[in-house]
């Protein structure tokens, strides 16, 4: 099973959701976690790599922006 995460949403992100996957791989040795964003910014805060693939990405997809519009225009997730 997989389970894709962004990395950078949320409070205290990426810390925070970095720290969270580490310690779900130690509960969930069969899960792969994919991480999206910004790559060098995720990998500050991980422990190791195994079951785990970063997707980095330059564009994001803002809370005010139209979903629709949103995926046409923003084939690649920028952060700020």
């Amino acid at each position: 099973m997989r389970i894709a995460v962004d990395a950078m949403g949320g409070d205290n992100a990426p810390k925070a959701i970095v720290e969270g996957v580490m310690l779900a791989k130690k509960d969930f040795p069969e899960i792969e976690f994919l991480l999206y964003g910004k790559e060098n910014e995720i990998k500050k805060y991980m422990t190791d790599d195994k079951n785990v693939t970063i997707i980095h990405t330059d564009e994001k997809i803002n809370s005010d922006d139209e979903p629709v519009k949103a995926i046409r225009r923003k084939k690649r997730p920028q952060w700020s």
